[in-house]
């Protein structure tokens, strides 16, 4: 099962066996993939003595309060406070929330990268880089790597890893799922994680907001000639429907099954009066990061996303 380099996961076993204190890194606007797999490594390292903080610059979203743990994850730190740093389904130092603190303190403090995303500037400033961009999600890495440590993986982290692994391929029914992705989340559900748990929750609750504010989504897309199906939400839309930028999240997955599109993209009005864009395509011949990255955002070929002001 272990395809990555044996060498990386030696390093950081030594680098995590002579720390105590240890900051495990989100990305902004956190996802499923980014707040689970850093949960459960966040568990494993309070197990064997650590002192651990989670944090990440915004809140977490409702529809993840299912998941233990959730409600410690903090808002700020104190970098100097840490010995070793991980950052985990960032994708860049932008989209931690803390680019010049973090570049600042790597110069003193180890950093460890953990992620799926290949175009990855904290390639730069970390120590060690665990990176596979045939991972389906940065929870199959992390699982990975509790492996390599001979980590207890019990319920609870195996639910982790199967709600980062869950999110990250829609359900399994993205075309990132492999027969790596299948034989993990089998064995998770071999040691008790809770697959109806993550599913209902994920897949089948949805708040009265949330489709109230789909179906404006859905009246507003258009879906031109030349394959792109595009919607829009503002901040009034939002208001409307009682709903927040959260509820939006799946609309843009939505939108992109309908037939021959090439590419789906769905803009919402954040609270900044910033431009937050999802993309995705199902088509092998388009890469929706690339264009993601003129925004100076991220990704990967089939899902992307960057946050831009108005023009």
């Amino acid at each position: 099962m272990l395809k990555l380099p044996m060498q990386k996961f030696e390093e950081i076993r030594s680098l995590i066996s002579s720390s105590q204190n240890i900051l495990i890194l989100l990305h902004s606007f956190p996802d499923g993939d980014t707040i689970s797999s850093s949960l459960a490594l966040c568990d494993y390292l309070k197990r064997i003595g650590k002192k651990v903080d989670c944090a990440v610059k915004e809140g977490i979203p409702p529809v993840f309060n299912f998941l233990p743990g959730v409600s410690e994850i903090k808002n700020d730190f104190l970098l100097g406070d840490y010995d070793l740093i991980f950052a985990i389904d960032c994708g860049d130092a932008n989209r931690t929330g803390f680019p010049i603190r973090l570049e600042q303190v790597c110069k003193t403090k180890p950093l460890i990268n953990i992620d799926h995303h290949l175009r990855n500037n904290l390639h730069k400033i970390s120590k060690v880089n665990l990176v596979d961009d045939r991972a389906s999600a940065a929870a199959e890495i992390v699982f990975k790597l509790l492996k390599f440590v001979n980590a207890d993986i019990d319920a609870r982290i195996a639910t982790y890893i199967l709600a980062g692994i869950y999110y990250d391929t829609g359900g399994f029914q993205h075309p990132n799922v492999t027969v790596e992705t299948l034989k993990i989340a089998s064995e998770c559900l071999r040691l008790g994680g809770r697959i109806g748990l993550v599913s209902q929750n994920l897949s089948f609750s949805r708040k009265s907001s949330t489709l109230k504010l789909w179906g404006v989504a859905l009246k507003k897309m258009r879906v031109k000639e030349n394959g792109i199906v595009l919607t829009y939400l503002s901040r009034s839309d939002l208001k409307l429907c009682n709903a927040t930028e959260d509820d939006a999240s799946g609309i843009v997955n939505l939108i992109n099954t309908v037939p021959q599109t090439k590419v789906a993209i769905l803009l919402v009005e954040t609270e900044t009066g910033k431009i937050k864009a999802s993309l995705r395509t199902e088509s092998d011949k388009i890469d929706v990061s690339r264009l993601a990255r003129l925004f100076e955002g991220g990704g990967h070929r089939k899902a992307a996303g960057f946050v831009s002001d108005p023009v």
